[in-house]
């Protein structure tokens, strides 16, 4: 009897996985809505993150973990990325994020 030939998996079309950059925006976008920042200043402390992390380097942590944390500290004031990047903060205290109203 000669061997089964094997069936070839059908392959479904997958939905498109999004890019980092889409992926990185949205990110920043949930934690501007929850705070006084606006996403600009939070891509710039972002790029601080990564800036800081390749002049610094650390084993245990990836550029995306490093700079995201940074971040979410300076969102939160805990931690001395606020004092880091006072100069973005100090800007937003001066100018206040607009409200916007919410699409439904």
């Amino acid at each position: 009897m000669p061997p089964k030939k094997r069936k070839s998996a059908k392959k479904t079309p997958s939905a498109k996985k999004p890019s980092k950059k889409d992926t990185l925006t949205t990110a920043l976008q949930n934690k501007a809505d929850r705070s006084r920042y606006t996403v600009g200043d939070l891509k710039k402390v972002y790029e601080r993150g990564v800036a800081a992390y390749l002049s610094s380097g650390s084993r245990n942590t990836s550029v995306g973990a490093w700079s995201m944390g940074r971040v979410s500290s300076f969102v939160s004031g805990d931690g001395g990325a606020r004092k880091a990047d006072i100069d973005i903060h100090q800007n937003r205290l001066k100018n206040p994020k607009k409200k916007t109203k919410k699409k439904k």
